[in-house]
């Protein structure tokens, strides 16, 4: 079985829409959403539809205990403005039962489909296929036997997912599965799309250069 953690804080614009998105796959799934102290109506709207957890704040907080709870052998950590493809479930199982360690899918952006916007995914994908850097949106999954012997998520206010990223990539083959997963691209709506393109790009270099996590979070949360 696949458990599908969902990270959320004040999401109530998206998670409805996630969810019933994700009740409709076909396969076996179990389906747990963490909040991180939502104070708008995420949490009413997610028990709808899943099993909410509450958990401290942060992405990888959140996720770390959405694994623990899990009951599933396959774990998929999804974002709340994801769009799944159909087919997403009978993919991943073939994926995992192909003895890869986990893996991720081809990202597009569903609700804001510029030539620019289409810039961003392809190379998205290129840096997940041939520099083996899976961000958190492109829906990345794993056997839990991977993720425990990874201890989880690093705690970490930001860049966790580039973390865990370099880390599981150690361990096994990881695949890029050849479906596509929505995420909303409202982020570059608000800010402007090069805007924000560069800070995510000075966010990165600040990485490698050894900036704490919590001043980069500070940085990625910037509206101007």
């Amino acid at each position: 079985m696949i458990t599908i953690i969902i990270p959320v804080l004040n999401e109530e614009k998206t998670i409805g829409k996630c969810l019933e998105n994700i009740i409709e796959l076909p396969g076996q799934k179990e389906l747990i959403v963490v909040d991180g102290g939502s104070l708008d109506h995420t949490v009413e709207i997610a028990s709808r539809y899943a099993k909410v957890i509450s958990s401290p704040k942060g992405r990888a907080k959140q996720m770390n205990s959405g694994a623990k709870a899990a009951k599933g052998d396959i774990l998929w950590f999804v974002h709340s403005d994801s769009k799944l493809h159909q087919n997403s479930i009978s993919e991943i199982e073939n994926t995992i039962a192909q003895k890869y360690i986990g893996g991720c899918f081809k990202l597009y952006f569903y609700d804001f489909d510029t030539r620019f916007m289409r810039f961003v995914a392809t190379t998205s994908n290129l840096r997940a296929k041939y520099l083996k850097l899976i961000f958190g949106d492109q829906g990345i999954f794993m056997s839990r036997d991977t993720f425990e012997k990874l201890r989880g998520f690093q705690d970490m206010e930001l860049m966790e997912d580039w973390d865990f990223s370099r880390r599981i990539h150690r361990l096994g083959m990881m695949r890029m599965i050849n479906k596509k997963i929505g995420t909303s691209a409202r982020r570059f709506q608000r800010d402007g799309q090069l805007k924000t393109l560069l800070k995510m790009h000075k966010i990165k270099v600040l990485y490698l250069l050894g900036t704490p996590s919590e001043k980069l979070n500070k940085i990625y949360r910037e509206v101007r």
